[in-house]
């Protein structure tokens, strides 16, 4: 007795678990597609075992809805048989399953999910007939079943019965439908509502969940010892998104037949195969879309057993973009800036999905190319054992039955190299002036705002393969670096100057910032110029410098060095270091008490050259600068680059002592430090030829 309550007491705590971890991982969509005043059939796609407690969970917890579903009878032999009980599921086999979910639509007292897929298909092995789908498993093809669409169809014509007065012993049809109170049948009509449940990625592996779980039960058959390795791992490291569909009227697909046909077996018959396959079409066509199922969709179809390592993420990359902008159901990882991935550094997302196709031989790298191996991805293994041993098999079904995305990526993967890259090319370059356009007009009134030529990005071209791309300062824009740039470009140089997020507009554009959104912008000027040119050098002035200097950890044979000019690594304004931590904090204070008419945004800015630069600094935007000073600092020992060191003797804004730090950091015996005699910060503007020609001479022709 002592066991079996020790045993209930850690289930419960076990699911207090599982809702606890995973309540940070789902994410609800769509929710406006679920109807207030109808009687709701719920059917959904079936990967695991926890979407029949999560997703009836998640959309009372939002929508205040009770949902019923029918879960498997092993369930109700195992310790969680009471929580299944307690949520008003059905076993599989419950003679009076039936009735009692009808009963409960007549009633509109419980809405009830469907899998009308009748099992866990575990290796989302689904193909689609002309009249319906099938789900194969282990070598073995079955119907989906069409169920669901029975209860939807009998539901309504019961109740159009009852209303019409067509129902003779009213006591006996109470009865077998479980109706506690004939008047709490209504009039409202039974609708289906298709969701897609998607999984941002599928991992392996023994987790601290599935050992606590594991060590509940003496003896565990090795299908079970699988399912709960794969969904103790989605808990915790994946994001499952419910994506609820459009609803379905059941009233509107019956419309006169019940006037027109007495035989209900009839009408169903009719009318349940082409209502199935219509809410199939919404659950499969509707996948909320990852980056996963694009890599291996990307792999699946390059028509080549080889793919160059740049040209492969190119290729994803522009993918990404043309899916993105079908407004295709995408997930977040998505939808945000990933322009590192394309821009010679690691980029997370890619770089887990490449590890399980390196693990499970799908891919091996050679130099700089990607072997393919599709004998190895379309292994199937067996229903119990694919998700742990070819998972990407798993997301690669999934994909495969959205034709819009095949039809992209079989698109793009006949592309040339030359050809993509162009597309590219022009892509990035259009981006970036469209990123202007959109922050210039939305400010285009303000008192404040510059002309708009100072803040537009250019790049003035030369007849050379060198590039230089030329990065402005902190609170400027373009324009900051013209004089450098026409000088170079006077040598036969190209030179690139590119628009750091926030610039080149009003001072309250650099409000909301981050120094990452400065880098993202960088990043991308980057790729632009490698795309187009067989030598690239980074020059970058003040906040530049240190957006440079961190760039030295992206790898590309084009980078040939650096050029850093009064980088910003220790600044002389005491304000910075004593006041602004001040203010922040203070500003923090005043918030927690809902107080923010006494909060201080800004401090004035002099500016050396107000018709480039923001005559007010931001409090937001210097503690981003901080943050970006800290983190260049922690980067010094890690640059083994060219680079060409210049400092004001006399900066009032940046302590010259920036340079000796920087320049005793930087561990390659590559370096060079030259100071300037100037009393200004701003020294690319005052025509010096000294620290042009020391430019000039850096750059190898």
């Amino acid at each position: 007795m002592i066991e079996k309550n020790l045993l209930f007491s850690s289930t419960s705590y076990i699911l207090g678990l599982f809702e606890k971890v995973f309540s940070t991982n789902i994410e609800l969509k769509g929710i406006e597609n679920i109807p207030k005043d109808k009687s709701i059939l719920f059917v959904a796609n079936h990967f695991t075992r926890a979407e029949a407690l999560l997703v009836p969970s998640a959309i009372y917890k939002e929508t205040n809805k009770s949902v019923g579903v029918i879960a498997a009878d092993v369930l109700f032999t195992t310790a969680f048989a009471n929580f299944f009980k307690r949520v008003g599921a059905l076993r599989k086999s419950d003679p009076n399953r039936n009735n009692i979910i009808i009963g409960n639509l007549l009633e509109s007292s419980k809405d009830w999910m469907i899998f009308p897929e009748g099992l866990m298909v575990k290796a989302k092995d689904i193909t689609k007939h002309s009249s319906h789908y099938n789900v194969k498993i282990d070598g073995t093809n079955q119907k989906v079943h069409t169920g669901a669409a029975f209860f939807a169809l009998y539901s309504q014509i019961l109740r159009s019965n009852y209303f019409s007065k067509k129902i003779k012993n009213t006591k006996k049809f109470q009865r077998k439908y479980f109706i506690k109170d004939l008047k709490n049948i209504n009039e409202k009509e039974t609708v289906i509502v298709p969701i897609n449940i998607s999984y941002s990625k599928i991992t392996k592996g023994k987790n601290y969940l599935y050992r606590m779980i594991k060590s509940l039960f003496s003896h565990m058959p090795d299908s079970f010892k699988e399912e709960l390795e794969i969904e103790t791992n989605l808990i915790l490291h994946s994001k499952m998104t419910i994506q609820i569909l459009k609803s379905i009227s059941i009233k509107d697909i019956l419309n006169d037949s019940l006037d027109k046909e007495l035989n209900q077996e009839k009408i169903i018959n009719k009318y349940r195969h082409d209502l199935t396959k219509s809410f199939m079409n919404q659950i499969y066509e509707n996948l909320t879309i990852s980056f996963n199922h694009l890599f291996i969709l990307t792999l699946f179809l390059y028509p080549k057993k080889e793919i160059d390592i740049n040209h492969f993420k190119r290729l994803l990359y522009l993918i990404i973009e043309e899916v993105k902008r079908k407004e295709l159901f995408v997930t977040e990882e998505l939808i945000n800036n990933h322009i590192s991935f394309i821009s010679y550094e690691k980029y997370e997302v890619f770089e887990e999905v490449l590890q399980v196709a390196l693990d499970d031989q799908i891919i091996e790298t050679l130099q700089d190319k990607y072997l393919i191996h599709k004998d190895n991805l379309l292994n199937s293994y067996t229903h119990n054992t694919i998700r742990l041993k070819n998972s990407l098999r798993v997301i690669l079904n999934e994909i495969l039955l959205m034709q819009d995305v095949k039809d992209i990526v079989s698109l793009y993967v006949n592309k040339n190299e030359l050809d993509l890259n162009e597309e590219l090319y022009d892509f990035l370059i259009k981006e970036e002036k469209d990123e202007y356009q959109r922050d210039y007009s939305k400010y285009r009134n303000h008192e404040d705002i510059k002309d708009k030529e100072i803040g537009e990005p250019y790049i003035l071209s030369a007849n050379s393969n060198i590039c230089v791309i030329a990065l402005h300062g902190f609170a400027s824009s373009p324009s900051e670096v013209k004089q450098i740039a026409q000088y170079l470009n006077n040598k036969n140089i190209n030179v690139y100057a590119p628009r750091l997020k926030g610039h080149g507009t009003i001072p309250s554009d650099l409000k909301d910032v981050l120094w990452k959104d400065w880098y993202d912008s960088l990043s991308r000027a980057i790729t632009i110029a490698t795309l187009k040119y067989k030598k690239v050098y980074l020059l970058g002035f003040s906040t530049g410098g240190l957006l440079t200097l961190l760039s030295t950890k992206k790898t590309y044979k084009e980078y040939k060095g650096i050029i850093s000019i009064n980088a910003a690594l220790n600044l002389q304004d005491v304000r910075v270091k004593t006041l602004i931590p001040a203010v922040s904090v203070w500003n923090d204070l005043v918030d927690s008490f809902d107080a923010k008419e006494y909060q201080k945004e800004y401090v004035k800015n002099n500016a050396q050259n107000p018709e480039i630069n923001y005559n007010k600094h931001y409090i937001k935007s210097i503690t981003q600068l901080k943050e970006l000073m800290n983190i260049t600092k922690n980067n010094l020992e890690n640059i083994k680059t060219p680079i060409l060191i210049i400092q004001s003797s006399n900066d009032p804004v940046v302590n010259p002592s920036s340079a000796y730090e920087l320049y005793e950091g930087i561990k390659d015996k590559n370096k060079i430090l030259k100071i300037i005699d100037s009393k200004y910060h701003v020294i690319i503007t005052k025509n010096n030829q000294e620290l042009l020609v020391s430019i000039r001479n850096f750059i190898k022709i």
